[in-house]
């Protein structure tokens, strides 16, 4: 220390100088880093520290139930208990987001309340099969917090949020809509759009991601972009249109719910619906399986509502990406309909039906002996218990709506007729004279369809209006890959059967015009062309090279008509390898070699039914 200019001056020591360097370079960073963490936890404080009241005080108000305020609030309450042990990873940072493990075991862990069965977003009247309402509810509170936290301002943070979580997951409805829904409220329609449609790649049939499209799709056109002519039809006013389905159709299926005992998803069997097929009407009008009686799922208070929608012609309810009444333009206008029981419907509004359905399929029973990749991961057969079930859902629900009536019965819309006990009992009630009127619609993958069949059920030929198998290949290497674990020349020989039978006349016949099918008051009448043979191909990336060799397979077959149909995602696999398989799609990188094949005169066979290949021609003119 020295005295200058009467002032004490006292030097640093050299090594005072290299303790203030650390302290600047390394413990300050470290100060600041902490301060932040500091900072942060305060934020969290505030919804994650108490987290099962904070989201009993924010969620419950977005969420309801026909059991009431206390069932939601002991859903909410357990939700709660689950989330907390995956939001502590919050802790780490906006990285997290990135994070693939913390992104699936969030998506996973909220999954929960959306197969609670009772629970559904407050918005919502009906629940869909594939409901996420929800847990998209939930999902819209935690994502506002999340981008707080992280200091990701305004709706640009929750998008960001909510976007990197979805591409972290892979297959996750949820954020995708919830960021488009903010992108489509800061007029970016077609960020909106984009969202929807990786949205529908994981479930097609998904109402929300839907509605979502459909929304981006009104203001893109209002904004004067244009529309391709597919959904452009899915735009259409459907006032003063009417469809006859929900009047006449009952299908039952399936959907899924949590089972606490096990701490894992299970299917419901019986979940039944009012349209030909469920992801065109995806809403849950009752349960066969759990029903006391035919009228408690044909006339439910969920059945009356979903025709209520249809007199009204807000068609609420219905898919309008999916169905092709819609999507073809083809529903008729109120004053056109002259079956004298729809007329009486439609003046009348009546949405209690005093007289059954008059066409029912059924897909409760999934047992299939195939483990078809586009539709399931697995084979699967009832067990047991699960065939008691069936067997009283068979007496109390299903034999009375086809007794002693003049009824088509569709089997199956899922699972296989002669691989399931419970649909094969049904077929052996049918030889009794009090089922006489009924006239059977067959879908089979046509492996369990053998010459022994036929002798040991003499009644099922003289019922059969239509047979339609399930084959999706013309060559032995396809269908052994996209049918598992069929056997080729097992199949081929029961077509050949089949053929001959039809060609012979055995079957009663069923009629198509003009390409569509009569499922209507006019089901049983004579149509311009005679069919009763139908092979149905799912066009996929494994299968589309082989269209032209199907219908020639089917004229060899001597089949009537040839379906193609679209192929959906169901849930059952990721949205990459769906996008993948669904060359459908324009954005696949094989759709304009599918876009040739068409071109194929071939593919101009009058067998061909054309429903599918317009849509797709349609698309691509435009």
């Amino acid at each position: 220390m020295r005295l200058t200019a009467g002032r004490v001056e006292q030097r640093v020591p050299a090594g005072g100088k290299r303790c203030l360097n650390f302290l600047y370079t390394v413990l300050m960073p470290g100060y600041l880093s902490l301060r932040l963490k500091t900072l942060r936890a305060r934020r969290r404080n505030r919804w994650r520290r108490h987290f099962p009241e904070w989201l009993q005080e924010n969620a419950a108000q977005d969420l309801k139930s026909a059991k009431g305020e206390q069932h939601v609030a002991e859903v909410v309450f357990a939700l709660a208990g689950r989330l907390a042990s995956v939001l502590p990873s919050l802790d780490r940072g906006p990285s997290v987001l990135d994070d693939q493990s913390f992104a699936t075991s969030f998506q996973h862990t909220l999954s929960w309340i959306s197969y609670q069965e009772d629970v559904t977003g407050s918005g919502s009247t009906l629940r869909a099969y594939c409901d996420i309402t929800a847990s998209l509810a939930v999902f819209n509170l935690l994502v506002r917090e999340i981008a707080a936290e992280f200091s990701l301002p305004g709706v640009d943070g929750e998008i960001d949020v909510a976007r990197r979580l979805a591409t972290a997951a892979g297959s996750w409805r949820e954020p995708l809509v919830a960021a488009g829904r903010r992108m489509l409220s800061a007029g970016r329609y077609d960020e909106a759009a984009d969202c929807a449609r990786r949205a529908l790649n994981v479930v097609t049939a998904c109402p929300v991601s839907q509605r979502l499209l459909m929304d981006a799709l009104r203001e893109r056109r209002r904004a004067g972009g244009t529309i391709d002519s597919v959904e452009q039809s899915g735009l259409s006013d459907l006032h003063g249109r009417f469809c006859p389905r929900p009047f006449e159709v009952l299908v039952s299926g399936q959907s899924t719910r949590w089972n606490e005992a096990t701490n894992l998803t299970e299917q419901v069997m019986g979940s039944t619906y009012l349209c030909d097929c469920a992801a065109w009407l995806p809403f849950v009008a009752g349960n066969v399986v759990e029903a006391d009686s035919p009228d408690a799922v044909w006339n439910s208070d969920q059945a009356q509502e979903i025709r209520r929608s249809v007199l009204d012609g807000d068609y609420s309810y219905c898919s309008r990406t999916m169905c092709p009444a819609i999507v073809n333009g083809a529903l008729p206008r109120s004053e056109e309909v002259t079956a004298p029981r729809l007329r009486r419907i439609i003046e009348r509004r009546e949405t209690v039906l005093e007289d059954g359905p008059r066409l029912i399929t059924l897909g409760h029973d999934s047992s299939c002996n195939l483990a078809c990749p586009s539709c399931r991961v697995g084979i699967v057969m009832a067990d047991k218990a699960q065939n008691e079930r069936l067997d009283r859902a068979r007496d109390r629900v299903i034999l009375p709506l086809l007794r002693d009536r003049q009824a088509g019965l569709h089997m199956t819309a899922w699972g296989d007729p002669f691989a399931s006990r419970h649909y094969r009992s049904i077929l052996e009630a049918l030889r009794e004279p009090e089922f006489d009127g009924v006239k059977l619609y067959l879908l089979t993958n046509g492996l369990g369809l053998t010459p022994h069949v036929w002798t040991a059920m003499p009644h099922l030929a003289e019922k059969i209006v239509e047979l339609r198998v399930s084959v999706d290949a013309a060559t032995k290497e396809t269908y052994e890959n996209v049918r598992r674990p069929g056997r080729w020349e097992v199949l081929r020989r029961n077509l050949t059967v089949m053929g001959e039978m039809s060609k012979a006349g055995k079957f009663r016949r069923n009629r198509f015009a003009g390409g569509m099918q009569s499922v209507s008051s006019d089901l049983f009448l004579d149509a311009k062309d005679p069919v009763s043979f139908v092979l149905a191909f799912v066009v996929q990336s494994a299968n589309f090279r082989e269209m032209p060799a199907f219908v020639k397979l089917a004229e060899e077959v001597d089949a009537d008509v040839v379906v193609f149909q679209k192929y959906y995602s169901f849930g059952h696999e990721g949205a990459v390898e769906f996008s993948a398989k669904d060359v459908a799609s324009p954005a696949h990188p094989e759709h304009q070699q599918l876009q040739a094949i068409l071109q194929d005169p071939v593919m101009q066979s009058p067998r061909v039914i054309k429903t599918f290949i317009a849509q797709l021609t349609a698309g691509q003119a435009s």
